[in-house]
């Protein structure tokens, strides 16, 4: 998914709502729906029921005052702090604002600096019953170091971490859309819940502490109008947006299917030091659907496997006729590649009969050592290989230093890509999903949390599932890059960053 700025979105509302039929309160609403779903979804992970709403004086605050109506009708015990005197709004937010104290809804005028003050989360009237809270105070169109009542409400919002998630309405309050600066006080949101298309000044690295978790939704604005103002940042990296891969898989399994339906993954790895990695594997390629998953690991990892994924079943450790699998993921927990499997690596990436394939971990190492002291060069007739490589394993595949890989992370990706003839996901810290002809695309979700042991194991296994299932390797890559992310971050919701293991990722992974 491309990017867009300012002009562009405002531009593309403008002949929407003049030309398409589109009301704007209808759009209003729709956004304001899009928010309450995130807010309780984030809630739920949190263990919270109680949302406060904090809405300036904009179009931004509809939004915020339509989802705080929906919150109230769900359920959630819901307070509006409104930042200027009500006679102030216009337009649509003003008509949301009356639907909202309409429905009864628990309401505070706090317009001035001093009134936030007032009300610190200190206070202990206030500070037991933890929150979400939603940020609602300035929209895309604001410029400039915030002032007065919204300038303390984002100081005040700020200062509930880490009691309180915060989940922001189309922009974190405070940075600016265009640019990613910020240039004054700027709300630093667990989750950012983005319409229509993602914001051209997201793309700054500056702006992910304040962003959190980036969701882009739909609110009804016609597609071609959003790709005629669309544009690229510098680095030419598209979004993983759910509205342009939630097609991907069919939306539902037909009734008369089986097993084999879904595919057969093999996982190829473990050793006596790393038993358990190709469990991680294998589990996560049955949670992304695959319908049948085989694991070739040598005796000491069987155990293992019997215990945490008895679903799974046997294969030799280096099996001969790959003909039965629709997939195969090769590297977790394996250690150096010696003997027969090393051959086995040698014979999946040069036979172009062979299953499509993730290749992860030491499997990466012995990759590199394939091209680049025996010479070996890929087959440029199908794109067959998923490399999944942190910055150290990018490094030894182009042959230059982690801080070469980390000094131009889309150069590094689209090298890979290039080079190997393969869709190259470099993972870290913005995920970058490249492929041969040059398209490079990056992933905001995920957390530090995730740097722990196992989680790449599980991307492994995830994409491993969904070339099980029959993806093509570009949306197998995209799409498990995407969930694995989602997951990481619901289960750093419920968990904390700190507390966060791999296994938890389990419990929250939804394709």
């Amino acid at each position: 998914m491309k990017w867009i700025d300012v002009p562009g979105i405002r531009e593309a509302e403008r002949l929407a709502f003049a030309q398409r039929n589109l009301p704007s309160y209808t759009a209003m609403c729709r956004a304001g729906a899009a928010v309450a779903r995130m807010a309780e979804a984030v809630a739920e992970r949190a263990g919270l029921r109680r949302a406060i709403v904090l809405c300036g004086p904009g179009n931004n605050g509809g939004d915020g005052c339509v989802a705080a109506r929906c919150l109230h009708e769900d359920g959630f015990d819901v307070e509006v702090r409104l930042t200027c005197v009500p006679s102030h709004l216009r337009g649509d937010a003003l008509r949301a604002w009356k639907d909202l104290v309409a429905a009864g809804l628990q309401t505070r005028v706090l317009p001035s600096p001093e009134a936030w003050q007032d009300t610190p989360w200190a206070d202990p009237a206030v500070a037991p019953r933890r929150a979400l809270i939603v940020d609602a105070l300035l929209g895309i169109g604001a410029k400039g170091a915030p002032t007065g009542a919204v300038a303390a409400a984002i100081l005040w919002a700020n200062g509930t971490a880490p009691s309180c998630p915060v989940l922001s309405v189309d922009v974190p309050s405070g940075l600016d859309a265009d640019t990613g600066a910020t240039p004054g006080a700027a709300i630093r949101a667990d989750a950012t819940i983005t319409f229509s298309r993602p914001k051209l000044g997201f793309a700054n690295p500056a702006a992910r502490p304040c962003l959190g978790h980036l969701t882009v939704a739909d609110i009804g604005i016609p597609n071609d109008l959003l790709e005629t103002a669309a544009r690229l940042p510098p680095d030419g990296a598209e979004l993983i947006a759910a509205p342009e891969i939630r097609h991907v898989l069919r939306p539902e399994r037909a009734q008369d299917s089986h097993k084999r339906t879904y595919g057969h993954a093999l996982i190829i790895g473990g050793c006596p030091r790393y038993p358990h990695a190709p469990v991680l594997a294998a589990q996560a390629a049955y949670r992304a659907g695959c319908g049948l998953v085989s694991l070739a690991v040598p005796e000491c990892a069987r155990p293992a496997a019997a215990h945490w994924a008895p679903e799974a079943i046997f294969a030799d450790e280096t099996p001969g006729d790959l003909s039965d699998f629709d997939a195969l993921a090769i590297g977790p927990g394996m250690g150096p590649l010696t003997g027969g499997r090393l051959a086995l690596l040698r014979r999946l990436v040069s036979d172009a009969q062979a299953p499509r394939a993730v290749v992860d971990a030491d499997a990466l190492t012995a990759l590199a050592a394939l091209r680049q002291e025996e010479g070996w060069a890929p087959d440029g007739s199908a794109l067959r290989l998923i490399l999944t490589p942190h910055p150290g394993e990018a490094a030894r595949l182009l042959g230059v230093t982690p801080k070469d890989v980390q000094g131009d992370r889309p150069a590094a990706a689209r090298a890979l890509a290039a080079n190997y003839h393969a869709i190259a996901v470099l993972k870290g810290h913005n995920t970058l999903v490249a492929e041969p002809g040059g398209r490079l695309r990056v992933c905001m979700g995920g957390n530090p949390g995730m740097a722990t042991a196992g989680t790449g194991d599980l991307l492994t296994g995830i994409i491993a599932g969904l070339l099980a299932r029959g993806l093509g390797t570009e949306d197998a890559a995209v799409l498990g890059v995407y969930h694995h992310a989602l997951a990481g971050d619901a289960a750093a919701f419920a968990h904390g960053e700190e507390s966060l293991v791999a296994t938890d990722l389990f419990a929250t992974l939804r394709l």
